[in-house]
């Protein structure tokens, strides 16, 4: 459903924006009409594979906050030399 609404949204940006370029309201049509297919098609490949995948994107950025916390304690710059 959420495809949907956001291929409808596209489909209507695509639509107004050619008519504002003067396109003729055929190919503003048809124009639209391929985004907002193509946008919902996208998004609701996008958001099944979220579906699928959640808790794998989940304990990914776990462990990358994880990772960048304990990393941000570090040096920033390797030492000044001791040789002398």
């Amino acid at each position: 459903m959420l495809s949907l609404i956001i291929g409808a949204a596209v489909a209507g940006g695509t639509y107004l924006y050619a008519k504002k370029r003067k396109a003729s309201t055929g190919q503003s049509a048809a124009a639209a009409a391929a985004t907002g297919t193509v946008t919902a098609g996208a998004s609701w490949l996008a958001l099944t594979a979220l579906a699928w995948a959640w808790p794998v994107v989940l304990l990914g950025g776990a462990v990358a906050g994880a990772y960048y916390v304990g990393k941000k304690g570090g040096m920033k710059a390797l030492p000044p030399s001791s040789d002398g």
